[in-house]
């Protein structure tokens, strides 16, 4: 059992080096480790909060993109909007315009079919008084060719007109 059970003189060295390790290590390593791990562990708390600092910073700028995005969906609405209000109104104008033309053009055919029908009418009543003229002096000579009969032709004549005058 000598084997499990230390000696009085081995625990005792033991003891007193573990002591004399314990005030080195107290005075000289362990306020350096302390330091060390505070260094460590403020540069680690700076880090976590430039860290929630960019964070934030990234959703302001999200944020603000999003804004950004909205305002120009809706300013691309507004314009597609006066886009599609300016081709109606194009259109309406063509359309306006185009049957203003059409009616001005059927009128203007219309006073040309008339014109040309009025040209027509005079032409054919000119000839028809021409033959008119032609067969009546044709008619007359032949039929006042004697004197008495041109007498009394003009004398009936006269008979009318005396008769148109009241």
């Amino acid at each position: 059992m000598d084997l499990v059970t230390p000696g009085v003189g081995l625990v005792f060295w033991t003891t007193l080096t573990f002591i004399i390790l314990l005030v080195i290590l107290g005075k000289f390593a362990w306020p350096v480790i302390t330091k060390a791990i505070a260094k460590r562990e403020a540069y680690i708390a700076d880090a976590i909060k430039k860290a929630d600092e960019v964070n934030i910073q990234i959703e302001k700028i999200k944020e603000e993109r999003r804004a950004i995005l909205a305002e120009a969906k809706e300013e691309q609405n507004m314009i597609l909007k006066e886009v599609n209000a300016l081709k109606e109104k194009l259109i309406q104008e063509a359309k306006d315009q185009a049957q203003a033309e059409a009616t001005k053009m059927i009128e203007n055919a219309k006073a040309s079919i008339l014109q040309e029908q009025e040209k027509a009418l005079k032409g054919i009543k000119n000839q028809v008084a021409m033959i008119s003229i032609d067969i009546a002096e044709k008619v007359l000579r032949k039929n006042l060719s004697q004197e008495k009969a041109q007498t009394d032709y003009i004398n009936t004549l006269m008979e009318d007109i005396s008769v148109l005058n009241n």
